[in-house]
């Protein structure tokens, strides 16, 4: 089981731009950055060669293998390097549930199933009665759902998908939570994989009177890899370090429709935080510019965005929150050098949204934070409600605020789950109530340049030791 860990592992990490560190030690990425500087060289020299049989394998070919092979070698004998680009071993990625346990929910055309990773015994096996098929054909129904949410009645359609992913899929996992004695209340964290990336698992329920719903038993966040999650808690700020928070909002983006609440949004964000934080910047309507925005990440770590969330399912890295002056897109977001970012509340909407086709392997909004380094970020998995938006974030900051009175990005997903629970009355459409989802991140290492023309005309991302491990993620 632990071997089917690390397969799964492996091939995750690797289709989400997998970077080239298990740290975040200054020293040592700067170590490995030196060493891969010619490895960049190697790898385009090697795309250039006509694939051959090993046998056939020219001088040129045999050479520039026997060069990749040293530096990965000595790039390996770096401190924490040594599982470079090499699949984790299952006792790193079982650190992922120290703080609670993960499941990993995979479909295949055998069959579907879910694997529990605890912090102190083996993984537990889950048997899904569904079908890849299935599972397939529910995500295009609930795709198809939410481009109708807010404009129709999709009350009984939503809660019949939602009990649906309660009984198949969802409700055995409780079960097996139930047995391995995760207490109600616990934290529990969503890996899933291929079509189950695009179902709202952290809404399951049955939705009927004296019947349980997820959200009553745990409070859920979504993290893409386990190691990503090992990362992100790696990267706590240290204790009593400055805490500089920017709360930006655009509600008159350029050639965009208005948003009246984004005003009020920011101004419960200012005056809940701004006696809390080491310093607090507020940019709004003609300083929330493309560059306004660029320049304020440049000297702030926690992050609020309140604008529109553009997606783009054809051109994923043209996907951009709409600012004063034009789009802020994913491409220039992962370009950037952020100095330890820790949280973003991106209340937009869409900001979690992939491409169908790909789920597995698809860019969006909060990704692109990811690849920006942020460790820890609430977004929405399709529109929001200006005023449910308001409501949400005035309680999230309240509990935000650890007993000492700093930020917390730690209780995120505890301070999300309580303001989400106060929405939970009949005057608030069910869609409203679960749109926003924790998602722990942090990919925030080192990456290799090559052609703007690849980033841009990508949608997929391809993993191979030589040819593709120095896919475009930053100018430098």
């Amino acid at each position: 089981m632990p071997d089917l860990d690390e397969a799964i592992e492996l091939h995750r990490d690797a289709l989400l731009l997998r970077p080239l560190a298990f740290t975040t030690d200054s020293s040592g990425v700067a170590s490995c950055r030196t060493l891969m500087r010619p490895s960049s060289c190697i790898a385009i020299q090697y795309s250039s060669v006509p694939p051959v049989n090993a046998e056939d394998q020219s001088p040129q070919t045999r050479q520039l293998t026997m060069q990749w092979d040293d530096v990965v070698s000595r790039i390996r004998m770096l401190p924490d390097f040594s599982r470079f680009l090499l699949p984790p071993l299952f006792s790193d990625l079982q650190k992922a549930a120290e703080d609670g346990p993960v499941v990993i929910v995979n479909a295949s055309q055998y069959c579907c199933d879910a694997l529990i990773v605890l912090s102190d015994q083996d993984p537990v096996h889950v048997p899904i009665d569904i079908t890849q098929t299935e599972v397939s054909d529910l995500s295009s129904e609930f795709q198809s759902l939410t481009k109708e949410f807010g404009s129709s009645d999709t009350q009984l359609e939503l809660v019949s998908i939602l009990r649906k992913l309660w009984h198949h899929i969802v409700g055995p996992v409780v079960q097996a939570l139930r047995v391995s004695n995760v207490r109600p209340g616990s934290r529990i964290w969503w890996c899933p994989t291929a079509e189950f990336a695009l179902l709202p698992l952290h809404a399951a329920g049955a939705y009927e009177k004296k019947r349980d719903s997820l959200s009553h038993i745990y409070i859920s966040s979504y993290t893409p890899t386990l190691a990503t999650l090992v990362r992100a808690r790696r990267q706590v700020s240290r204790d009593g370090s400055p805490q500089h928070f920017v709360a930006i909002g655009q509600g008159n983006p350029d050639g965009g429709k208005p948003l009246e609440c984004v005003a009020p949004e920011v101004a419960v964000v200012a005056k809940r935080l701004a006696p809390v934080v080491s310093s607090f910047m507020r940019l709004e309507d003609s300083d929330a510019t493309v560059k306004g925005t660029f320049d304020a990440l440049n000297s702030n770590q926690w992050l609020h965005l309140a604008c529109h969330g553009m997606p783009n399912r054809r051109r994923p890295f043209e996907s951009s929150f709409a600012m004063r002056d034009g789009p802020l897109m994913i491409k220039d977001i992962i370009r950037s050098n952020w100095q330890e970012p820790q949280f973003a509340f991106l209340s937009a909407c869409h900001t979690t949204v992939g491409d169908e086709k790909s789920p597995d392997e698809s860019i969006h909004l909060a990704a692109a934070m990811q690849f920006s380094g942020f460790r820890s970020v609430i977004g929405s998995m399709w529109s929001v409600d200006d005023e449910v938006a308001q409501e949400v974030v005035s309680s999230f900051y309240d509990n935000l605020i650890d007993d000492s009175g700093r930020l917390d990005c730690t209780r995120a997903a505890t301070a999300l789950h309580k303001a989400l629970k106060k929405l939970w009355r009949s005057d608030i459409p069910l869609e409203q109530r679960i749109v926003f989802v924790h998602i722990v991140l942090s990919y925030h290492s080192i990456w290799v340049r090559t052609s703007k023309k690849t980033l841009q005309s990508t949608s997929r991302i391809d993993y191979n030791p030589i040819h593709n491990w120095h896919m475009y993620a930053a100018e430098h």
